[in-house]
């Protein structure tokens, strides 16, 4: 079927600010494209998966496109400022892509840097509990090696933190928080923002060996917030190809 306005504009604008510093690969193209993949044929797919990859064509397409309608802008925008945090800070480069964006939608500058910055705090709590759930599988490996240490520290590098969390976290490798601990804080997000933290992992353990065991921590946590767990997890997971 066809993507809805709103699933377009989410799509070419997180596709832009993935483009805004570099050049596409497949599989990174591939993995954008899960945002809307349930959505498109395979023909379809095709053909967002070559523009995408273009910035020159995305940029052209994007020039064409009206506003969707409706008053989830900021939803749109949200999803996509968290794409510019999905490699631990966004850059100058996807700021400016990012707010040429926002203002298309009708969003002052001034009210887009307000919003900016209370997702970027929300992302960095979100992060810590990212960062927890791995550290449990750190902890939980065995045996232990200096490969799952430097997976780890290369995770806190990707994540939007802080310097000094992110010194903390990593200064906290093998002591995690426990799964209860995590559950808390899980329970006290939003459930849109419960769907980004496994969305978020799922995406970062396509190709990696330990996917069903940090599956399974998930797992805990949820249940621990007093979640349907297994549903979720299996629903966040199913989309991550």
């Amino acid at each position: 079927m066809p993507l809805s306005p709103e699933q377009e504009w989410t799509l070419v604008a997180c596709g832009l600010l993935a483009l805004a510093d570099q050049v596409l690969t497949g599989g990174e193209a591939s993995r954008l494209l899960t945002l809307v993949d349930a959505y498109l044929g395979p023909d379809e797919q095709d053909h967002w998966m070559d523009l995408v990859s273009d910035r020159a064509a995305l940029e052209a397409h994007f020039a064409t496109m009206e506003p969707p309608t409706g008053d989830n802008h900021l939803g749109l925008l949200e999803h996509v400022w968290h794409v510019a945090l999905a490699d631990g800070e966004a850059s100058l480069t996807e700021i400016r892509v990012f707010e040429h964006v926002g203002e298309r939608l009708g969003i002052p500058r001034d009210q887009l840097a307000v919003f900016r910055k209370k997702w970027t705090y929300e992302a960095m709590d979100d992060a810590e509990i990212i960062a927890g759930l791995f550290n449990v599988l750190y902890t939980r490996t065995d045996p232990r090696g200096d490969d799952d240490l430097a997976r780890y520290t290369t995770l806190l590098g990707r994540l939007p933190l802080s310097q000094s969390r992110r010194e903390r976290l990593r200064d906290a490798a093998g002591s995690p928080p426990t799964v209860e601990h995590l559950g808390e804080l899980y329970a006290r997000l939003t459930e849109r923002r419960q769907r980004e933290v496994i969305r978020s992992i799922a995406t970062r353990l396509i190709d990696n060996p330990k996917r069903e065991a940090i599956r399974a921590i998930i797992d805990e946590v949820v249940q621990a917030a007093g979640g349907a767990a297994a549903g979720s997890v299996v629903e966040h997971f199913g989309t991550a190809k």
